[in-house]
């Protein structure tokens, strides 16, 4: 499984551990990411994980998204994907590649 974001036709993203099962996408660990818009302290504002169905059994073994209701299927930048993978994965961080 690769982590990827998935961005439904509603406009919602969402990032998971992410495989390709025909007909579906089955994501583990799914967290929805949410725009922080801009305050005083942070100017520019950001991103923010916002916990999605962690209720369910499905959110560690994996939730079926059927690919009609998806728009993209891509995959995060660096600094997304480190962020969930200090939260979910093994705390690994991926440098980045100087150029």
């Amino acid at each position: 499984m690769a982590v990827k974001c998935l961005t439904f036709k509603t406009n919602h993203t969402i990032i998971g551990e992410c495989s390709d099962e025909g007909d579906f996408y089955l994501i583990k660990n799914t967290v929805q990411v949410v725009s922080v818009p801009p305050t005083k302290a942070n100017e520019q504002g950001g991103i923010a994980f916002s916990p999605f169905l962690e209720y369910t059994d499905e959110f560690r073994t994996g939730i079926k998204f059927d690919k009609k209701d998806i728009l993209t299927v891509t995959q995060p930048v660096l600094e997304l994907e480190n962020q969930y993978n200090h939260v979910f994965g093994s705390g690994i961080q991926i440098a980045s590649s100087l150029n």
